[in-house]
């Protein structure tokens, strides 16, 4: 069955921090290493499963020296991940181990990276990943790794006209303040609370990516975006996936992404990662992007 999320993407300032947390305590795999396609100066890092399949995947922008986030009248939040049935434990206590200040609800864990970005992990009765899509790098046994995006939420001034939009766009309901996508995924949009300026910075959410079947299905959104008169950013082919980027009226930014055709086109399925890749039509820029690139040392 196919995800209703295909990826989030976020802000970060020190690079390796990242990079350990995500791979390292996690789990995830590093499974792309490329360049922010609209600022090339900068980094843009994709961790998910083995395959880095539409679902599993978050991304991170890496930006030195980036300053303190001000979450105000629009941002996004919580990056929610589906656990296997019977992992809670195994995960209390590698939280635990790894000095990590965690919460726990019924069967969600509650903690934050170093940018304060806020993830819970939810036990699910979801089974295992199945063996091609379990990360092989990790400790982690397959049968308790990290199976994909469960949550995140949208943080607006006026929450039904992101309601509305969701509706009208998508024809999906949301129910008092959860706009339920399946058994196990699901949004919430809430009320900010505030009506200051928000401002982008460390552990910010710039997008949430929902998965959309093919070109053919991204092509008609766009033609229904546009006939609705809703805000486009514009449509793009990322190379991994082509993309429509739209401004939802609270103000965030939802991206609509296509499953294929994936990480594998410009590295093999075993060697994702290891390598600064571009994507084929930006392969000729790669002596300029490479030496413009932000130095990336740590703060």
């Amino acid at each position: 069955m196919m995800p209703y999320f295909h990826h989030v993407s976020l802000l970060t300032r020190a690079r390796q921090t990242n990079v350990d947390f995500y791979t390292q305590l996690l789990g995830l795999r590093f499974v792309k290493n490329t360049v922010n396609q609209d600022n090339h100066k900068m980094l843009h890092y994709y961790y998910g499963d083995y395959a880095g399949s539409p679902g599993s995947v978050v991304t991170f922008f890496v930006v030195p020296h980036l300053g303190q986030r001000y979450d105000e009248d629009h941002y996004l939040a919580t990056i929610g991940f589906n656990l296997p049935q019977a992992s809670l434990a195994f995960w209390e206590a590698r939280l635990k181990d790894a000095d990590i200040t965690y919460t726990k609800e019924q069967q969600t864990l509650t903690f934050f990276d170093a940018d304060g970005v806020k993830l819970s992990l939810t036990e699910t009765t979801l089974p295992p990943l199945t063996p091609e899509l379990a990360t092989q790098h990790t400790t982690i046994p397959p049968e308790k790794q990290i199976i994909g995006l469960r949550s995140t939420e949208f943080h607006v001034v006026d929450p039904e006209l992101t309601k509305d939009f969701f509706a009208k766009l998508l024809a999906w309901p949301t129910i008092g303040d959860t706009l339920q996508l399946s058994a196990h995924e699901f949004l919430k949009i809430l009320p900010s609370g505030s009506r200051k300026k928000s401002r982008m910075g460390r552990g910010s959410m710039d997008h949430v990516a929902l998965a959309v079947k093919d070109d053919d299905a991204l092509t008609a959104l766009y033609q229904k975006a546009q006939a609705q008169g809703w805000e486009i950013e514009k449509m793009v082919s990322r190379g991994y996936f082509k993309s429509l980027y739209i401004r939802e009226p609270g103000g965030n930014r939802v991206e609509f992404a296509t499953m294929a055709p994936g990480f594998t086109l410009d590295e093999p399925l075993a060697h994702l990662g290891e390598s600064f890749a571009l994507p084929p039509f930006l392969a000729s820029q790669r002596a300029e992007i490479e030496k413009n690139l932000y130095v990336v040392d740590e703060v």
